[in-house]
């Protein structure tokens, strides 16, 4: 988000309003990372859209919902098979939020995640979590669990999870904020770092940030062995878009 040659990203940590902060990571040299990662044609991007170009908000806003499908899929795999979350309510109802919320579409011409500081933009988030969150709570096993626990996960009471999420916002927040930067990486990539850096540096360096910000979007569980796979997803989104054909994401 932001307009990245004049200023840095709008959404900052603000431990006062979002009680939200990220712990260093562990940094990983650019030779070491994606070693495996499936084959990507990165040339490609040399020739994505420059800011203020009519297919910039279009291209960009494709790539970002792309992602943001991908990542609910991932996030949703991984709460199904993971069902002991449950006992910790509040970190689950963050989940469950997450991977019902609609990728957000995005604003021209430089907005193109959900903003954790805009709460206009909070709102249509949970606005559209609230349309499929009954039927995913649905979904859930929860036999297994004494009913104390089991009453808190009842379909009925999604209306409930939504205002709970609404009020205690840290764990979404971490995972809105990881899209942010992952846009931010690929918008620093092609508008500054490709037209400044040598090629394979500016690729590495799109590497790193992506093992990065998928490694920092949750305490819970690593995302970061999915860059490799987040990258190829962007990478064909901005290829089909080259290639004049219409590009649909990913169902979330």
């Amino acid at each position: 988000m932001g307009k990245l040659l004049m200023m840095p990203s709008p959404v900052q940590d603000n431990a006062e309003e979002t009680n939200f902060e990220l712990e260093p990571a562990n940094e990983t040299s650019p030779e070491a990372i994606d070693e495996t990662e499936p084959g990507i044609d990165f040339s490609v991007w040399k020739s994505a859209p420059k800011e203020r170009t009519p297919e910039y908000f279009p291209v960009y806003s494709d790539v970002s919902r792309a992602m943001q499908a991908a990542m609910r899929r991932w996030v949703r795999e991984w709460f199904r098979s993971h069902p002991e979350i449950l006992i910790r309510r509040r970190i689950a109802y963050s989940y469950l939020v997450y991977i019902t919320t609609h990728p957000y579409y995005g604003k021209p011409a430089n907005c193109f995640t959900y903003d954790i500081l805009d709460s206009p933009t909070l709102r249509q988030a949970y606005a559209s979590a609230a349309r499929r969150l009954k039927a995913e709570m649905e979904l859930l096993d929860t036999k297994s669990f004494p009913w104390f626990t089991r009453e808190y996960y009842f379909a009925y009471r999604s209306k409930i999870v939504i205002e709970q999420v609404a009020k205690h916002q840290q764990t979404i927040f971490r995972m809105f904020k990881a899209e942010t930067l992952l846009m931010d990486a690929i918008l620093k990539f092609t508008q500054i770092d490709i037209p400044t850096m040598k090629f394979d540096a500016a690729v590495a360096e799109l590497r790193r940030a992506f093992r990065m910000n998928l490694r920092r979007f949750s305490k819970d569980f690593d995302l970061s062995s999915h860059a490799g796979e987040l990258l190829k997803i962007a990478t064909e989104v901005v290829m089909t878009n080259l290639s004049g054909e219409q590009v649909m994401p990913l169902a979330a």
